[in-house]
């Protein structure tokens, strides 16, 4: 049996300082659609964290653009917490007493 494989794509932009893809969250694309359908511009600015370098960045509504593939899943804070304290455990003590 042969299956067709569907492209995926997702709306997103463009991460202003490493270029990698941001997923846009559903309440982003709700208001963009309510929008359109109003008839207004393409001019609403909203704040993205980027999931690669964890940089926030203001993005304007006109930068959104077609994403081919599944995006990257996010890494939570604690568990970018629970990495650092590993790394702070190898790491050797000061002998003060």
């Amino acid at each position: 049996m042969i299956q067709e494989l569907k492209e995926q794509h997702y709306s997103g932009v463009l991460c202003s300082c490493c270029r990698q893809p941001i997923p846009l969250p559903a309440i982003i694309i709700s208001m963009e659609l309510t929008s359109a359908t109003q008839g207004e511009q393409g001019n609403r600015v909203f704040s993205l964290r980027c999931r690669v370098c964890e940089k926030e960045m203001p993005y304007r509504a006109s930068e959104v653009v077609e994403i081919e593939g599944t995006p990257r899943s996010r890494v939570t804070r604690s568990h970018h917490r629970a990495k650092l304290l590993q790394q702070q455990e190898r790491l050797s003590r000061a002998a003060n007493g």
